[in-house]
């Protein structure tokens, strides 16, 4: 409840209960009630939106998080980029993102381009 509609609505209810309604008439209780209803309509629409766009930005995160192929123990796996230690063999191919500084042990030249890394259009050429 921490935004501008909130706290017109709040000032709103406030005078319902402070500010009588003329005529030695009393506090207007409906519209206070009222007010507070939306407000708790209000916070809990709320609270639900920003619970889903939390666990789709989760969701999201967990699909684009880098994975590497790595030989661990003799054995090529497929883990996060995050873990990988210096020494770690990688298996790149065609359009993989290289997930980590590394060292070219065999294979073809290699094209990069480095714009995603760099903001650039730089494009380097490597060999073995």
């Amino acid at each position: 409840m921490w935004n501008p509609l909130s706290w017109v609505m709040e000032a709103a209810a406030v005078m319902a209960i402070v500010l009588a309604n003329g005529g030695g008439e009393g506090p207007d209780w409906q519209d206070f009630v009222g007010i507070i209803c939306l407000l708790i309509i209000n916070s809990t629409i709320n609270f639900i939106e920003e619970n889903n766009a939390g666990n789709a930005a989760a969701a999201l995160m967990a699909r684009l998080a880098p994975k590497t192929k790595v030989l661990k123990d003799g054995q090529w796996q497929e883990t996060d980029a995050a873990i990988l230690v210096p020494g770690d063999i990688i298996s790149i191919k065609l359009r993989d993102i290289i997930p980590a500084d590394a060292r070219l042990l065999e294979g073809d030249p290699l094209k990069i381009d480095q714009a995603s890394a760099l903001l650039d259009s730089d494009k380097s050429q490597l060999n073995n």
